[in-house]
């Protein structure tokens, strides 16, 4: 094999390197920059947002608690809403009650959703960045670090023409596929005991619905089968007309009156990891897509004159490669709410995973249940955290948490203890959790 010497040319020193500008490390760089440190977020794309802007997925979870009474996840998430609100880019989730059209026509589970405009979350993700002191850079990838004694000392990432080096005290991984734990020798996990991952997904959105027959509809169909038009995908499925294993209509109404589509899914295994592999798949479902307009058309009241407006840029993939933390987050804590002492977000968001044929969900006791600090820690890496998809969890616990909202709550925990421990020159793990619980309270998140 020929030995490549890649020549730096560019290099940057910073506090906290935060590598990926999804929602979570657009919360961790927010946090780390209010807090003191010196910031720097590198992003593969040209914006921030993630599978939020190009995956196009949509809206946010809900941030209530199980019962669907009271806002539990805030802080971040909370401010990131009233921006977005405030630039026409957004409902609150006061307004999305369940059952209507923004809810997906759920009456369970997407109570208290948030739709959003992904251009407007564009901007103000960027402007609230700015505000705080960030510095971004978008259209650099990470290619590799320099670790020794158990921490990075170095980063290594590419633009258009230069190698770069990034010189940081704290590293926080939110590439949702712990790119960064993994160069960096950090131990990480993939999926279940068999390595089987929860199905991809390519978000679209259609205009041309009819809204006032698919409200209509919904409002005498209260059966989920009939609600959600299951046994005739079923029937398209065995006809070949419906081209994969989504098994309900899942379509949302947008802020700007289009609506978002999530039926278009991967049905086998993809390696997420592999561009062949992934630039295959998402050829497949462009192609799948048009085939599933058609059946809409042919199949669906409300929905017979719906045109494609666009396809998310990246395929959505729910689920990669997770760090091993100082703490795995798992199945049972959210089944026992167990409250650790060092909680930095309260969730209720259900488990589900995505899979070939439906979805499987399992009960979570219907309880709002605790994310511990320890579980965004790496097991072995010092100067390490990780927030969002990548954190250090089971598969279960992981399926409810995967969402935005707690992703978001995540990265402002993250980055909030990356900045303490960089000012204080500390692991870390040694970071007094207490010390970031007292700047998350007094930021607006609740803890229980």
């Amino acid at each position: 094999m020929k030995t490549v010497t890649l020549n730096i040319s560019k290099e940057y020193d910073c506090d906290v390197l935060v590598c990926g500008g999804g929602v979570s490390g657009f919360a961790a760089a927010v946090s780390s920059a209010r807090n003191g440190a010196k910031t720097l977020l590198i992003e593969s794309g040209g914006f921030l947002g993630g599978t939020a802007t190009k995956g196009l997925v949509g809206p946010f979870m809900t941030c209530f608690d199980a019962q669907g009474k009271d806002k539990i996840i805030k802080g971040l998430f909370s401010e990131l809403c009233d921006r977005l609100v405030a630039d026409g880019g957004a409902i609150y989730s006061d307004n999305c009650r369940g059952g209507d059209s923004r809810s997906g026509y759920r009456t369970s589970g997407h109570i208290g959703v948030t739709p959003f405009d992904a251009e407007s979350l564009k901007r103000v993700t960027e402007q609230m960045c700015l505000e705080s002191g960030v510095k971004l850079l978008y259209h650099t990838t990470l290619i590799g670090c320099d670790t020794s004694d158990g921490k990075i000392n170095c980063v290594y990432a590419a633009d258009f023409e230069n190698i770069i080096a990034i010189n940081a005290k704290i590293y926080i991984d939110t590439t949702g596929t712990a790119a960064l734990v993994h160069k960096a020798g950090g131990e990480t996990m993939r999926g279940n005991d068999d390595g089987i991952l929860q199905t991809a997904s390519t978000f679209f959105v259609i205009s041309g619905v009819n809204k006032a027959v698919l409200d209509e509809y919904m409002s005498t169909h209260t059966e989920m089968r009939e609600r959600f038009f299951m046994d005739i995908i079923e029937r398209g499925q065995a006809d070949g007309s419906f081209p994969c294993g989504t098994q309900k209509l899942r379509i949302f109404e947008n802020p700007d009156g289009n609506w978002t589509v999530n039926m278009a899914q991967v049905d086998e295994q993809l390696d997420e990891l592999d561009a062949d592999a992934v630039t295959a798949a998402e050829i497949d479902q462009r192609c799948q897509i048009v085939k599933i307009i058609e059946f809409l058309k042919k199949n669906i009241c409300g929905l017979e004159n719906i045109k494609l407006v666009t396809t998310a840029s990246d395929i959505g993939v729910r689920e990669s490669r997770r760090m091993v933390g100082k703490t795995i987050f798992c199945l049972d804590d959210i089944k026992d709410a167990r409250k650790f002492d060092d909680r930095i977000a309260v969730c209720a968001n259900s488990i589900d995973i995505h899979q070939k044929k439906g979805v499987s969900y399992s009960a979570h006791n219907n309880a709002n249940y605790y994310i511990p600090l320890s579980c965004l820690v790496s097991k072995n890496v010092k100067n390490l955290l990780t927030a969002g998809k990548s954190l250090s969890a089971d598969r279960f616990a992981f399926a409810a948490v995967r969402v935005m909202p707690p992703c978001i709550a995540m990265g402002q925990a993250a980055g909030t203890t990356a900045a303490l421990a960089a000012k204080e020159e500390l692991a870390a793990s040694d970071v007094p959790y207490g010390k970031v619980q007292k700047i998350l309270l007094e930021n607006g998140a609740f803890l229980g």
